[in-house]
């Protein structure tokens, strides 16, 4: 009968820890301009180290650093179906890095929402609220430990059948440059060719005015290449799939494009 028993327990042990080998690691990204707002629209998202299947979501937040005088709101359900009506925006005020926000998800109703696949779970989209549209700054997570949190709450969390799974955010995720956005201030005109767009391997630049320097950003304001001299193509085999925008300072202005890598 003691064998009974330990094999019992054994096997509870393994459900136990398969139940556990899974986290969930944050990252924000920028959406676009939101058309109902104008503003920018971000989305927090949460990828999880392995697929997960049914995955019951609880509780869950994260805080965010934004300039002095913006604030986060406007929520939109993200491709996770977390309602979007659950979600909160709350000052914790001042902090290191500029004025701080905590937007957390309180579970609400009877049924709850299931998370399935490989992610990453668009959490919840938000606005950066301001008018204008902010041209410098950046918007970047709020780390756990920061004493900015002893305010009113602990840490960036994700529970998950009532267990907090999160890992960290993503550092090469974890920030948004607005400067990159605001295409709207740099001189676009036609007198510079980039192509082919989408491109995959190798990307040529043409102008017809002198080039002083290129720089290529990822949308979420990632700095992945820089030259500050005049070149007519860039490799970018080796760069993940997705959207980047290509700043060219030429000796009339500067021009900014949006390139798509596949």
């Amino acid at each position: 009968m003691k064998h009974i028993y330990t094999a019992v327990i054994l096997l509870l042990m393994t459900f136990t820890l398969q139940a556990q080998v899974h986290t969930y690691e944050f990252s924000i990204s920028f959406v676009g301009i939101n058309a109902n707002t104008g503003n920018y629209q971000m989305a927090l998202l949460a990828t999880p180290s392995l697929p997960v299947t049914d995955d019951s979501t609880d509780d869950m937040g994260a805080g965010f650093y934004v300039p002095t005088g913006m604030t986060l709101g406007n929520f939109v359900m993200g491709n996770s179906n977390l309602p979007a009506s659950e979600w909160v925006s709350i000052s914790m005020g001042a902090g290191t890095y500029g004025d701080a926000y905590f937007l957390g998800r309180d579970e609400a109703g009877q049924f709850t929402v299931m998370l399935n696949g490989a992610g990453p779970f668009e959490l919840v989209l938000f606005d950066v609220i301001t008018d204008p549209n902010p041209t410098t700054g950046e918007i970047r997570f709020v780390e756990n430990g920061d004493p900015v949190f002893d305010t009113i709450y602990i840490e960036n969390y994700i529970n998950i059948w009532a267990q907090n799974l999160y890992s960290q955010n993503n550092p090469m995720a974890s920030s948004v440059n607005f400067q990159t956005l605001n295409t709207e201030t740099f001189v676009i005109d036609e007198s510079i060719a980039i192509y082919p767009n989408p491109a995959s391997n190798v990307l040529h630049i043409e102008s017809s005015y002198a080039v002083n320097s290129i720089e290529l950003y990822s949308v979420l304001g990632t700095q992945v290449f820089k030259t500050s001299k005049s070149v007519n193509q860039i490799d970018v085999s080796t760069y993940q799939s997705g959207i980047y925008l290509l700043k060219a300072v030429t000796n009339k202005g500067e021009i900014t494009k949006k390139i798509v890598i596949k």
